[in-house]
């Protein structure tokens, strides 16, 4: 409706009535806002892809809020309000659909590779991932909880299969995730960290660090799946969002952060 102002029979609008039906039909953007509950390996190429897919829908929000995968399994569970899981395996996924929690079958987003970061200057180049464990400089070794992170039971499983498990255990230190696995060596409370190929491979990681990879024949493959919570209330922009994720343009993304077959 326009409203027509008026002083007296013979003034001037006080405001042109153009002027208001214009400022009436300028309703602000509705936005909608997406949580995703994604694995701490993520923590520095998600915001790579999220970027461009909010300029490709300016009405979504996204959230995000990184983790150990264990974790967030438990807190869907018990109903916590996310709309999108990105774990960095494969069986949280396959558990929460087969209890009934997802809008429709995981969906495989990445292959995460393991590696054992340190400090540079602190071990000559080229050793072997073996020799710099046992190496005598190293008293504190930083690896996420195996217990609800994939990448610290990958790291558990290389270790023991390489007969150091049980060696080593008094020199391990957990972080509740892998980024505080890093942290740890970062800020020199362990010598060596086990932590995803992406984080090392991020700008911090790399300026102040180098890293091993552990060859695949000592853990089984990473194949980090994704799933769309049942009870989402953005059942659209989640499903646009997992394609966008699955595009050529967001895998490129991903492999420049180490992840591939």
């Amino acid at each position: 409706m326009c409203f027509l102002y008026f002083t007296s029979l013979f003034s001037f609008f006080l405001i042109p009535p153009f002027s208001v039906c214009f400022a009436q039909s300028q309703k602000p953007l509705q936005t909608s806002t997406l949580t995703v509950a994604a694995a701490a390996d993520l923590r520095f190429v998600l915001p790579e892809i999220i970027s461009p897919f909010q300029t490709l829908n300016p009405d979504v929000k996204v959230e995000v809020i990184y983790g150990a995968s264990g974790k967030f399994y438990e807190q869907i569970l018990r109903g916590a309000p996310f709309d999108i899981f990105l774990s960095a395996d494969k069986e949280y996924p396959f558990l929460l659909y087969t209890k009934g929690y997802v809008a429709e079958e995981p969906f495989q987003y990445a292959v995460g590779r393991l590696v054992l970061w340190m400090r540079k200057g602190l071990f000559g180049e080229g050793k072997d991932w073996k020799e710099l464990l046992t190496n005598k400089k190293v008293s504190k070794i930083a690896l996420a909880n195996p217990l609800h992170a994939p990448y610290g039971k990958a790291a558990k499983t290389a270790l023991e299969n390489a007969g150091l498990w049980e060696k080593l255990d008094s020199k391990f230190v957990y972080g509740e995730n892998v980024i505080q696995a890093f942290q740890f060596a970062e800020e020199k409370d362990a010598e060596l960290a086990f932590i995803p190929l992406a984080i090392a491979l991020s700008p911090k990681a790399s300026k102040e660090g180098n890293y091993v990879e552990i060859p695949l024949s000592f853990y089984p493959k990473i194949l980090q799946y994704g799933i769309i919570i049942k009870k989402t209330a953005n059942l659209s922009i989640a499903k646009k969002f997992k394609d966008y994720l699955l595009s050529e343009e967001s895998q490129k993304t991903l492999k420049k952060y180490g992840f591939g077959p």
